[in-house]
């Protein structure tokens, strides 16, 4: 199992579209460095094309073109990518699993690793990359 360092990432200020350490990071652009620490690529896709208005929108094309990730119900699985959705099925956020029950995530408050049972967010995928 590779192993994953993510100290220097815990409050990082979010930035809507922010895709480094020292800009910040929105959500998508957090869980794109997370992958790329574990040798994964995710297009980045939302830079280009998304607002607010439009996250949810873009999600499908995304999902769509990793081309390398399988829905699947494990937590367990350290890199996996967990997608919230809205009620209606939408996308509006997105994670890192780290360990069973917790995932590194940006929201308005910065990078931060929070607890899937205790989390506000209730509708949730884990997509694992495939090797």
């Amino acid at each position: 199992m590779k192993m994953l360092k993510v100290n220097d990432l815990i409050g990082v200020k979010f930035v809507n579209h922010g895709r480094s350490v020292e800009q910040g990071f929105d959500c998508y652009g957090l869980a794109i460095e997370v992958s790329k620490r574990l040798g994964h690529e995710l297009p980045d896709l939302w830079y280009e094309k998304s607002s607010p208005e439009t996250f949810a929108k873009n999600v499908d094309d995304i999902i769509n073109k990793m081309g390398e990730t399988v829905k699947k119900t494990d937590t367990q699985m350290l890199g996996n990518l967990i997608i919230f959705s809205d009620s209606f099925g939408n996308m509006v956020h997105i994670g890192v699993l780290l360990e069973e029950g917790f995932f590194i995530h940006s929201d308005i408050g910065g990078v931060k690793v929070s607890n899937l049972e205790t989390y506000y967010r209730k509708i949730w995928e884990v997509y694992e990359w495939q090797h």
